[in-house]
C-alpha cells in the first residue's frame, strides 16, 4: 500500500507532531511512504505582506493544490494519512484528494475542523456554540488567540468548508476515544466515517516501578486549561505532600507567583524534560496527575504513566474517563474542582497498596490495549475499508489511473 502522509507541523513541537512522527515511521516498516509537509515557522518568518497571504491560505490555499496535485500525480497514492491542515495547508487539501480520487483519512488530534479555537473550551468554560456551523460566536468572543481578525479568519474558514462539503470529501475520520466519536456525531459526521483507533506507545520502552514512589507528578503544558492552576491550588491543601511539576509553558509564571506566595515548600517547578529523564520522573513518582479543564481528544501522559507502572488522577473531562477507570487504573476528579482533586490525591496518597495495585492494572492494560503493536493492523484496516467505501461512492476512476 502506498500512503501520502500529510501533517502541518506545529511551531512548537507537540504530541501530534510526536505521533505523526511515530506513524509515519510505522508505515514506512510496511509499505511506501509519500510525506507532505509544512511548518508553522513559516509564518513567523515570513514577511508582512506574505504573513497576510499564509494567513488568507488557513481559507483555501492555492499552493497546498497546486503541490499536492503534482505529488499525486507523481506517486499515486491508495490513501491519505491525515494529521493537522491548519494554518498552511488547509481543508483545500480534502477538496484537491477527493477531485483526485484519493480516498482521506483524518485522525483527529483537536477538533479545528469544527471549532476555530480547536478545543470546544473558552474564557475557563465548555463552549459547543460552534458545533452545529453557528461561527459568529467565535467572533464574538474572539475564541483564538483572543484575537478578532485570527477568530474571524478561522471562522470563515470552517463555514466556507461546511459549506462546499467537507464531511463529503472526508473518507474516515480516526477518533481516540469513543468521547470524540460521539461528539463528532453531533456535529454531524456520518456515523459510517467515524472508526475509534487509541494513541498506542511502546511499552518495551518502559520498565515498570510498582511500589515507593517519591512524589506526586505533573506532566505536561503548563497552562490553564491544562488545570495547572487547579492543580496547584490542591497541592496548598496538601502540604505534607510532595508535588513536582515538570514542563513548561504560559501558566509558568503565574505557578511560581502562586507557590511564592503561598510558600509551598512541597511544590518544586523542574521545568521541561524530555527522552529518558523525562522517564525517570514518571517513574521516580507515586502516581500521575492529569487536571485538564477542556476536551482531551486523549493524553498520552496518561499512557506513559500505565507503561512506568503508575495509576492516574484525571478530570472526569473528555477522553480521560475513557482511559482512566476509577478505582483500576486511578481515579477520577470535578473538572476546576481543586477540593475535590486534593480529596482523590490524599486519598491514593494513604493507600500505598492502591497505588501499587492500580499501577499494575495500568501495566496491563496499556500492554493489551495501547501497546504500539497493535497500531499498524487497526490503521491497515481503516484504511482498507475507506478505502473500499470511497471506490464504491466514486462513479468514475482516478484521473490518473
Amino acid at each position: 500500500m502506498r500512503i501520502l502522509c500529510v501533517h502541518n507541523k506545529f511551531q512548537q513541537y507537540g504530541g501530534s507532531d510526536a505521533v505523526f512522527a511515530a506513524d509515519e515511521e510505522l508505515l514506512a516498516q510496511h509499505g511506501d511512504v509519500i510525506t507532505y509537509t509544512r511548518h508553522s515557522g513559516e509564518i513567523e518568518s515570513a514577511a508582512h505582506s506574505e504573513k497576510v497571504r499564509l494567513g488568507v491560505g488557513a481559507l483555501y490555499s492555492r499552493r497546498t493544490v497546486r503541490e499536492i496535485t503534482d505529488l499525486v500525480e507523481r506517486s499515486r497514492p491508495d490513501v491519505a494519512y491525515v494529521h493537522n491542515i491548519f494554518p498552511l495547508i488547509s481543508p483545500s487539501l480534502f477538496d484537491v484528494l477527493y477531485r483526485l480520487r484519493v480516498p482521506a483519512v483524518h485522525i483527529m488530534h483537536d477538533y479545528r475542523l469544527f471549532c476555530p479555537n480547536s478545543r470546544f473550551y473558552i474564557n475557563d468554560r465548555i463552549c459547543e456554540s460552534c458545533k452545529l456551523g453557528n461561527y459568529w460566536s467565535a467572533v464574538r468572543q474572539r475564541c483564538v488567540r483572543g484575537n478578532a481578525a485570527y477568530s474571524a479568519l478561522y471562522a470563515s474558514s470552517l463555514y466556507l468548508n461546511r459549506k462546499l462539503g467537507l464531511s463529503r470529501k472526508i473518507g474516515g475520520y480516526i477518533c481516540l476515544t469513543e468521547f470524540t466519536r460521539d461528539l463528532l456525531l453531533q456535529c454531524e459526521v456520518p456515523e459510517d466515517k467515524l472508526y475509534v483507533c487509541p494513541n498506542s506507545i511502546d511499552t518495551s520502552t518502559y520498565t515498570p516501578q510498582f511500589s515507593g514512589g517519591q512524589y506526586v507528578l505533573y506532566l505536561g503544558g503548563l497552562y490553564r486549561d491544562k488545570g495547572a492552576l487547579t492543580a496547584v491550588k490542591a497541592f496548598a491543601q496538601l502540604p505534607h505532600i510532595p508535588f513536582k511539576f515538570v514542563g513548561t509553558g504560559a501558566a509558568e509564571e503565574e505557578l511560581r507567583d502562586f507557590v511564592t506566595s503561598h510558600q509551598l515548600s512541597n511544590v518544586e517547578m523542574v521545568g521541561f524534560k524530555s527522552g529518558k529523564e523525562k522517564l525517570e520522573y514518571v517513574r521516580n513518582s507515586m502516581f500521575t496527575i492529569v487536571p485538564s479543564h477542556f476536551y482531551e481528544t486523549f493524553g498520552v501522559v496518561v499512557l506513559e504513566a500505565y507503561a512506568s507502572g503508575k495509576p492516574v488522577v484525571a478530570s472526569a473531562s473528555g477522553s480521560l474517563p475513557f482511559i482512566v477507570h476509577p478505582q483500576e487504573t486511578g481515579l477520577l476528579f470535578r473538572p476546576q474542582d481543586a477540593n475535590d482533586l486534593a480529596a482523590k490525591i490524599r486519598w491514593l496518597y494513604d493507600r500505598p497498596d492502591q497505588i501499587d495495585s492500580m499501577g499494575r492494572k495500568a501495566r496491563a492494560l496499556v500492554e493489551s490495549k495501547y501497546d504500539s503493536r497493535l497500531r499498524y493492523p487497526a490503521l491497515r484496516a481503516i484504511f482498507d475499508d475507506v478505502i473500499k467505501t470511497s471506490r464504491m461512492h466514486w462513479s468514475t476512476p482516478s484521473p490518473y489511473n
